[in-house]
This record gives C-alpha cells, sequence and structure tokens, in this order.
C-alpha cells in the first residue's frame, strides 16, 4: 500500500468520524422535522448524494426540480446537517423578518473561514454593530459624493470597451464589467486613488474568479467541509492563494491610509471619517472600538460583493439588450430625450439626471428578477421557529431560493417573458415586495442596494449611449443554463458583439 493511499485512508477514516460523532445530534431533530417533505435519507451523507458530482448548472437545476416535487418547507440532509428549504412569501417574510434568523448558514461557514467576519459572513452579535458602523458609508449623501467616480469610471470603460469591441469580434463582457466595479468599489470604499490599482486590477479579476469555483467545489463535496481535511487539498490552497493575493492589495490600500489618517490633524480625521468606509473603521480603530484584522475582514467583503454582484447583473442586463433589440431601443430613446446627441464626454451623466431613467430602472429591476445576482441565501435559526404547523428545530439552516420566486407563475404571468414594463407602478402594484428580493429583505438585507442601483444605472445609461449591443442569434430564456456560485453565472460566457452608435 502506498503512502499516499494510507493518508487517504486516514483521512476518509477522520471524516467518518466526525459524521458518526454528531450523528446523535441528528437524532431529536428528526424527531421534528420527520413530518416535512423531501428526498430520501441515508446514513452518514443524508440527502447529499442528490448534489455530489453534480455540475454548477446541475446544482442549482436540482434545487430547482426538488422544489417542484416537493412542498415547502422541505428537510434536505447534507450529511448530519439539516437543511429546510423554503419558498412561499409568508414563509419567507416570517424567517428574514424574524431577530432570530440573523445569523447565517453553515455555507457562509465557507466564507468566514477564507475572507473573516465580515459583514456579509459575521455571527448575528458582531454583525449588530458592523451594520450600525458601516451604514452611513451608503447613505443618500455619500452616494451624491461617490456620483463623480461612477461618471468618470464609466467613460474610462466605455474607451476600453471601445478598443477591444469594434473589431467585429464578441466581447466577453464581464471579464471587462467585473475590472470597473472592482476599480469602482475599490475608489468609494477606500478613498483610493484608482490609479494606484492600475498594475493589480487584473490580478485580482483572476483571483477572485478562481476563489469562487473554489467555493463552489467545496460546497458540493461534504468531505471538504471540515477545514482540516480542505486545507490539506489542491483547492484549499488555491484558495488561500487567491484570498492572500486579494488580501495583500488590501493591506497595501490600509497602510496607506493609515499613514494619511495618521497626518491628519483631530479636526480633520473626524471630517474625512464621516462617510468613508475604510475612514469610519478606522475612526473606530482609534478609539478601541474595532481591530486591524475587523477593518480588513469588512473592506474585503464590501470590495467582493460590490465587485460580483454588480458586474454579474449588468452582464445580464446587456444580454438582455442584445437579446431584445426593441426594449435597447426603447431604453436609448429614453436617454435621448435627456441627452440628445451628445456623447457622454461633452455631456456626462447628473445625479438629477437618474429620476428620468425610469424605462432604464425597469429593465434592470426585470433583469433581476429573472437573473438575481444572488440567487439563493441561508439562515441558521437561534431558535425554534414556527411556520404554519410546522416548527422548524434551533440550528437547522434555512434555505431560500429568490430564483425560484422570482419565476414562479403565481405571482408573475408569464415569467420568462422579459417584460420590463412589468414594474409599471399601475400594473405591479404595491405588494410585489413579498415576492421580488433581489437585495434580500429584513434588517440584514443588501446594505449596498441603492449604491448597486446608481452604479448600474450611470455605467448602462452611459455605453448605451455610445454603442449597440448585438448577438448572431437571440435566445429564450429558459434556454440559458445557468451556474449557481455565489452570485449567479451562465454556464456559456456571456458574448456580444459592440457596434458605436450613429449619433448624427
Amino acid at each position: 500500500m502506498t503512502f499516499v493511499s494510507v493518508v487517504l485512508i486516514f483521512l476518509a477514516c477522520i471524516a467518518i468520524c466526525y459524521f458518526m460523532l454528531n450523528y446523535r445530534r441528528r437524532q431529536s431533530s428528526i424527531k421534528t422535522v420527520n413530518s416535512l417533505p423531501g428526498p430520501k435519507t441515508f446514513p452518514l451523507i443524508g440527502s447529499a448524494f442528490y448534489l455530489l458530482q453534480r455540475s454548477p448548472d446541475e446544482f442549482l437545476d436540482t434545487i430547482i426540480k426538488l422544489i417542484e416535487k416537493y412542498s415547502t418547507p422541505l428537510r434536505f440532509w447534507m450529511g448530519n446537517k439539516l437543511f429546510i428549504i423554503i419558498n412561499k412569501p409568508d414563509q419567507i417574510q416570517t424567517i428574514l423578518q424574524n431577530s432570530h434568523c440573523l445569523d447565517k448558514s453553515i455555507l457562509y461557514y465557507f466564507l468566514e473561514s477564507s475572507l473573516g467576519k465580515g459583514l456579509i459572513t459575521a455571527p448575528a452579535s458582531i454583525w449588530t454593530e458592523h451594520r450600525k458602523m458601516i451604514t452611513p458609508s451608503f447613505n443618500t449623501i455619500m452616494l451624491q459624493k461617490f456620483f463623480d467616480i461612477f461618471v468618470e469610471q464609466s467613460l474610462i470603460f466605455t474607451d476600453k470597451l471601445e478598443k477591444v469591441g469594434l473589431n467585429g469580434n464578441e466581447v466577453f463582457f464581464l471579464q471587462h464589467m467585473t475590472e470597473y466595479t472592482f476599480t469602482t468599489a475599490c475608489a468609494t470604499t477606500t478613498d483610493i486613488k484608482v490609479e494606484y490599482l492600475s498594475n493589480l486590477i487584473s490580478q485580482c479579476f483572476k483571483a477572485i474568479t478562481s476563489y469562487k469555483e473554489t467555493l463552489r467545489i467545496r460546497i458540493r463535496n461534504i468531505f471538504l467541509y471540515p477545514n482540516f481535511i480542505f486545507n490539506l487539498t489542491a483547492t484549499g490552497r488555491e484558495q488561500r492563494k487567491c484570498i492572500n493575493i486579494v488580501g495583500s492589495l488590501i493591506d497595501k490600500i490600509i497602510q496607506q491610509q493609515i499613514y494619511v489618517f495618521n497626518e491628519l490633524n483631530t479636526k480633520t480625521k473626524s471630517e474625512t471619517s464621516h462617510g468613508i468606509l475604510l475612514h469610519i473603521l478606522m475612526e473606530a480603530f482609534y478609539k478601541n472600538k474595532c481591530t486591524q484584522e475587523m477593518i480588513r475582514d469588512n473592506i474585503i467583503t464590501v470590495l467582493l460583493a460590490a465587485t460580483d454582484t454588480t458586474a454579474v447583473t449588468i452582464d445580464f442586463v446587456v444580454l438582455m439588450l442584445a437579446n431584445f433589440p426593441d426594449i435597447q431601443e426603447k431604453v436609448y430613446k429614453e436617454l435621448w430625450e435627456i441627452y440628445g446627441t451628445k456623447v457622454p464626454k461633452s455631456a456626462p451623466i447628473k445625479y438629477e439626471d437618474l429620476q428620468h431613467m425610469n424605462y432604464l430602472d425597469r429593465v434592470i429591476k426585470e433583469t433581476m428578477r429573472i437573473f438575481p445576482a444572488v440567487p439563493i441565501i441561508a439562515r441558521r435559526l437561534s431558535e425554534d421557529i414556527k411556520i404554519g404547523e410546522v416548527i422548524l428545530p434551533k440550528d437547522s439552516d434555512i434555505v431560500i431560493p429568490f430564483m425560484t420566486l422570482h419565476r414562479n407563475e403565481k405571482y408573475w404571468p408569464n415569467p420568462l417573458v422579459f417584460d420590463p414594463d412589468r414594474f409599471l407602478p399601475e400594473r405591479i402594484g404595491t405588494s410585489y415586495k413579498r415576492y421580488y428580493m433581489p437585495f434580500s429583505m429584513g434588517p440584514r438585507n443588501c446594505i449596498g442596494m441603492k449604491y448597486a442601483m446608481i452604479s448600474m444605472k450611470v455605467m448602462l445609461a452611459t455605453v448605451i449611449r455610445t454603442f449597440m449591443f448585438k448577438v448572431d442569434k437571440s435566445i429564450e430564456i429558459d434556454k440559458i443554463k445557468l451556474n449557481m456560485d455565489i452570485t449567479l453565472s451562465t454556464v456559456e460566457p456571456i458574448k456580444v458583439k459592440i457596434e458605436k452608435r450613429n449619433l448624427h
């Protein structure tokens, strides 16, 4: 027997022991959830065989098929861990608005083990203080201050797109868009000059892409859940490498800003710290209210969240515009009524212009309905919670697949028809927020929802005024194959052709 075989057998034994030690704890939970529908369960692995070795698109498909087959709430065991999937608006509201459902699922533990205790991954006790501290960075006053950065970066992006996209070839839009969202997020959260980032953007983009892949591999394989096993694998080593690349950039930014911050007098510090995320955290650091590690964790978390979700949504919007040229033309007509034939450089977008971009707003909302950037979230119950006649046990993880809710024909007639006008006030009514949650809902919703909407509208309005997006052949929405990473993506990268508009 080779050394490698011995090691593999040893690791397998450890994994089995890990699950056996927790098996007894599972028994009491089983009694509570016996009445819930769900797939067949086997010793040790639970129902995990439904997901093991699934490709990313099959993984998402499996979740959808489970919901179609069983009524919710439905139970699903991953090894010794109980997950309960819910899909009805009243069930989701009960969970997301309950103070005993603020902790994130064990699935976020994989993020925490690599990203630390930032705003997304922190337990409720830490999150409450962090959220209160960070919220001023995303209020309306700060968003107006950030507006010039959004505009400047959208113009830079447009220039770059013109260089790479006007040769008749298809453009891998997401790659370029991620660079824009990452640079913009760095500038708005750290107050760093974006020129400082130019040599590191490409490297960080590759690291973020690879990091997402390592997470996807780990989530689908229950034997990689324990850190002591995962860290020994090639995937674990790759994940640490990716985090170190992004982390080294953040550390450089923090150190530079600490130097600048230390040079300021007390009055200037107080004025400067009002708003910019990094400055708020540094002010808290000097008051012994947070550590440098907490600063790093929160900056990395916000950067990754702002980068990925915004880029993914814009990517899907561009696909929809290319796929439905009549809708693209309506968006352009709306912008023409605001700016005429003036190009973005001579007539850049102003903050007050956003209120007139109503059709573009509806296009973005309809895109987020069909393709929510975060298609699934999960929470852990800190207490037993009753949903209808069922009591969901403490420590179970509640899975909420927003995408199935957004595509449910009970709430959305013809759900796979791309119809921005379904968000017209006279059509949508007021109750739609019960079944439309692109930014989640409740106290732990997305802190950056207004930031994201403004950033997306500025970018899209700028590029649509300059270019037309086209695809060789339109594709029906139900034929678009999707992956489930941390964020939603397509199996095949979205590529579009770009033509410059004739403004004369």
